[in-house]
């Protein structure tokens, strides 16, 4: 048995919400000089910080004022800053309009575009050089509470089991850590952070609705002139009936960010969203954009798409949720590392006010709450409140709402409107068998799906316990007559096959977005943790 660690803050994820929440707060205390400063600990379960984060980005400043000097943010990884901005609706496979005018609250001229993945790390220096620790391959698999429910630490997970779950050789037993505060960071769809809302009853109104954003890295014949070039889509390949979209963003001469996301609230059991990115490449809009590439990096990830009463209570007895945990996501614009930085500079403020008192308690805790509220990204938020549900019914209906709540700051509609959980809007297949699979030719910028789950270095120990479980295989049985086995689509890494008439489990090939546990109609498969280090390998998501 391992030593247990003793910490006085705990950052759960290193994300941008963790370690703004680390940096604002050592910063903070600095700058007070009032006396000692709190041991900071992050811990992340990648095998380097920015492993296991996806996005664009094109990234809102707003959440890095006040946070980063001058000095740093002119050193920020950017790539290139956005110059052109187009806004395209697909009607089919090779029609589209472009929008005369960028809708006021897409535009982003100026604005920094990068990687989130250096972008994390980055922060992550600058929280060593305040004095925060940061350990990688630390998968945190349980929360520890005391006696009185209090949030007091958390378990790691074992190192060295075999597929049998038995100790072999090179087995580690996993740490327990304990601290003051614990920070829950862990990104959308969090296992701590979902845990822990079920267990103490903190929902929102309603509960989270997310997409799954599938994206490539495509570098193409050297071009100056297109650097700083972005372009975003709705419509096509998605029907008229789900939320969907993409963008492309040219961030150097020679590569191209370009991505997919499509809402997990879909009905129709054959949608299969990596083919899907591959047709909206396809597009001739978006083809041209990448005319001559070669796809290099590929990632998934999903986004917590359910907006403001999606969000939950944001303060337990011993823990704080930031960032994505927390559905901190403008549904309308897709952003959320600014709102993930304010989150975690509000949580910094109230930590270090416990800090100064020596009083973690519930109740010095929950300030948190009222801070957050009092952030630019919270009011964005509420601006956008009913933006995302009626695209569940209508695209033309979704985009008509959409621009009614911009106009009027979020008071209309004037009432909550309703959304199911995205696995209850599955629909059995017609006719009880699935149509004719469409295909989409190969080609550089076309990879098929296990070509894409190689260029994003994913790897996991095969002889290990399989960190996807399948609940019950006579469920299986009755999800393959009623649905086709819709997780070997839904599935952006292959991960789940089906051959003989059962669902095989490959899980050494996920990328962690955890897209099965949501979408899966009959909630029968659960995500685990693998051991810490494993899953994929991003450089440039």
């Amino acid at each position: 048995m391992k030593q247990p660690i003793h910490t006085d803050i705990l950052c759960v994820g290193a994300g941008v919400a963790s370690l703004a929440t680390a940096l604002a707060l050592l910063r903070t205390l600095k700058a007070q000089a009032k006396g000692s400063l709190p041991r900071v600990t992050i811990i992340d379960k990648g095998r380097n910080v920015g492993s296991h984060v996806l996005s664009g980005a094109v990234i809102d400043m707003s959440g890095f004022e006040g946070l980063l000097t001058e000095e740093e943010v002119s050193k920020m990884p950017v790539e290139a800053r956005v110059s052109t901005e187009a806004f395209h609706m697909l009607f089919n496979a090779t029609s589209a309009m472009k929008i005369p005018w960028v809708p006021p609250l897409m535009q982003a001229h100026g604005y920094p575009v990068g990687s989130l993945t250096k972008l994390t790390q980055y922060l992550a220096q600058l929280c060593e050089k305040e004095g925060a620790e940061v350990y990688t391959g630390f998968a945190a698999t349980e929360l520890i509470e005391n006696n009185k429910g209090r949030v007091i630490g958390v378990k790691i997970g074992d190192k060295g089991l075999d597929r049998d779950g038995k100790p072999k050789c090179n087995y580690t037993p996993g740490e327990e850590i304990y601290a003051k505060a614990v920070v829950l960071g862990e990104g959308a769809c969090g296992i701590l952070t979902d845990k822990l809302i079920a267990r103490k009853g903190l929902q929102g109104q309603r509960g989270q609705s997310y997409a799954v954003g599938i994206k490539e890295v495509i570098e193409v014949p050297a071009n100056e002139s297109r650097v700083g070039e972005i372009a975003h889509t709705f419509g096509y390949p998605a029907d008229w009936s789900t939320y969907g979209g993409g963008f492309v963003y040219h961030v150097s001469p020679t590569q191209v960010m370009i991505c997919y996301a499509y809402a997990l609230d879909y009905a129709h059991p054959e949608i299969d969203p990596h083919l899907l990115f591959r047709k909206f490449k396809a597009h001739p809009v978006m083809a041209e954009h990448i005319k001559g590439g070669k796809a290099v990096a590929y990632g998934a990830k999903v986004i917590p798409e359910g907006g403001y009463y999606s969000v939950p209570q944001v303060v337990a007895d011993g823990a704080l949720i930031v960032g994505d945990g927390a559905g901190l996501v403008d549904t309308l614009r897709i952003k959320g590392i600014h709102i993930a930085a304010q989150s975690g500079r509000a949580a910094a403020e109230t930590l270090a006010e416990c800090w100064n008192k020596d009083d973690f308690s519930f109740e010095a805790l929950k300030p948190y709450g009222e801070r957050l509220k009092q952030t630019e990204g919270w009011k964005q938020l509420k601006r956008v409140k009913n933006v995302r549900a009626p695209f569940s019914t209508n695209l033309v209906l979704g985009v008509m709402s959409a621009g009614c709540a911009w106009a009027t700051f979020g008071k209309f509609p004037f009432w909550q409107v309703p959304m199911a959980p995205d696995h209850e809007e599955m629909l059995p297949l017609k006719g009880g068998r699935l149509p004719e699979p469409e295909s989409v030719e190969a080609g550089p910028t076309s990879p098929d799906r296990l070509t894409d789950v190689f260029m994003s270095g994913t790897i996991h120990d095969e002889d290990q316990p399989c960190h996807l479980k399948i609940l019950d295989r006579k469920r299986c049985d009755e999800c393959i007559k009623l649905y086709g086995a819709p997780c070997q689509r839904f599935c952006p890494a292959e991960v789940y096959r089906l051959e003989d008439g059962h669902i095989h489990v490959d899980f050494s090939n996920c990328l962690h977005c955890k897209t099965c546990q949501i979408k899966d109609p009959f909630q029968n498969i659960e995500w685990t943790f693998p051991q810490g280090g494993d899953g994929p390998r991003y450089t440039r998501m």
